[in-house]
């Protein structure tokens, strides 16, 4: 085909052919094409797994002996669970709740996460915190208290065993 430049015309040139590539060319293309997909797919469920290692630790105050709902109201006498979340990384997690009247220490348990959300995982079959426990200054002497639940786990460093505080969760217990 021609076409005119303003002064005369001109023959185009004659349209290029496509070079076919090699075999060898277009057989590394696909194997580069699989990889990215193979370690997009990687990345995709490596990345699933670490979310769900480093879940972030929670504990709340799930209901109150055999009532499941956090609007329970505690007491001295009364079994309380909770709800649990412990990151995977974390090992042999325990929780301890403290319950104190005014600055005095009055009552305090410790025992397993199986123990507080009392599921029946733990190894010794205790379900739940009994509040005032079998005995303590608080059912000898009753009344009100304020209890903290934590959730923790104890590591070595420097030869010494530290307390870990992962989370924990307040409520008041009545009389």
């Amino acid at each position: 085909m021609s076409f005119w430049t303003g002064t005369q015309w001109e023959q185009d040139a004659p349209a290029s052919t496509p070079r076919r590539s090699s075999h060898l060319r277009h057989v590394a293309e696909v194997v580069a094409e699989g990889t990215l997909v193979a370690l997009l797919v990687t990345g995709l469920v490596a990345g699933t797994a670490f979310a769900a290692r480093t879940r972030t630790a929670d504990i709340q105050l799930a209901g109150v002996d055999s009532r499941l709902s956090a609007d329970a109201e505690p007491s001295l006498g009364s079994a309380v669970f909770f709800d649990v979340v412990v990151p995977s990384n974390v090992n042999n997690p325990r929780v301890v709740v403290n319950c104190y009247q005014g600055d005095e220490l009055v009552y305090g348990e410790g025992g397993s996460v199986g123990q507080a959300t009392g599921d029946g995982s733990d190894s010794l079959g205790y379900s739940g915190f009994l509040l005032g426990g079998g005995g303590s200054t608080w059912k000898d002497r009753g009344g009100e208290a304020d209890c903290v639940a934590t959730l923790f786990y104890y590591s070595q460093k420097a030869g010494k065993q530290t307390f870990n505080a992962l989370d924990s969760t307040s409520f008041h217990a009545g009389a």
